[in-house]
């Protein structure tokens, strides 16, 4: 895909309630901003991102718990 080299995503503020599946297809995506939008859970699909950790990903701290567990797990681990 041309994008798997996508390090930085901001979609902050914009409305959004969904979130593609094709979002697992950026596995280098390191910051993704989705704070201040309409989603109501986060999609797994976020666990394909392995370089995306908890600090890279903005997002209302409530919105965070609606991810799996193991993928939460895997986001709070260091590089």
């Amino acid at each position: 895909m041309q994008y798997s080299k996508l390090k930085t995503l901001k979609l902050g503020k914009n409305s959004l309630s969904i979130l593609s599946p094709k979002i697992s297809y950026l596995s280098a995506l390191a910051y993704l901003d989705l704070k201040g939008n309409h989603f109501e859970v986060l999609p797994q699909d976020l666990g394909y991102c392995r370089a995306l950790k908890r600090s890279g990903l903005i997002v209302e701290e409530t919105l965070f718990e609606t991810l799996p567990s193991d993928v939460r797990d895997q986001m709070k681990k260091c590089l």
